[in-house]
């Protein structure tokens, strides 16, 4: 096989990272040699995302720095009990439908509407090499809710809210 024949075949291989084992029901996380194809609502995922935004813009991506869970105003009722730190922060949801919550790393995650968290109607891994982990619709109605993050184990966490 010729060389270039080598590294047209390389550009559109994903290899798995030798890495410790994974957890019971996880996937070992892909090597990339190049950029993945992003869902069309995810367009914008690569743009300089938002500093630790506490109020979030549906359809752009931000930073949501994680605390000690002990110090976070919680958006709901009961504190999640997740190990890890945590993040929250608002958005509000101009028209009634299903919305995706797209995190750049792992973390369990909430939309919070008047103290409560809604029940999630899909959620799934991101696609591979794109950077997004882990995607969870909801379907909301217009109004006001909290992105409420727990178990993050990074820093920070990235992530964008679009509508499906």
């Amino acid at each position: 096989m010729s060389l270039l024949a080598l590294l047209l075949f390389a550009q559109n291989t994903v290899v798995p990272a030798p890495q410790a084992a994974p957890m019971s029901g996880e996937k070992p996380e892909p090597v990339c040699v190049r950029q993945g194809d992003l869902p069309p609502v995810f367009a914008k995922w690569n743009q300089l995302p938002s500093k630790d935004a506490k109020e979030i813009t549906v359809g752009t991506p931000f930073i949501a720095n994680a605390v000690d869970p002990a110090a976070m105003k919680w958006a709901t009722a009961t504190p999640s009990t997740r190990p890890g730190k945590s993040a929250v922060a608002y958005f509000a949801i101009p028209r009634a439908g299903t919305y995706k919550v797209g995190l750049g790393s792992g973390a369990w995650v909430d939309v919070v509407s008047q103290g409560k968290a809604m029940t999630s109607v899909a959620h799934g891994h991101g696609p591979v090499c794109t950077g997004i982990r882990k995607i969870v619709d909801f379907k909301l109605a217009k109004g006001l809710y909290a992105l409420q993050l727990a178990g993050i184990t990074a820093p920070s966490v990235k992530v964008m809210i679009v509508p499906a």
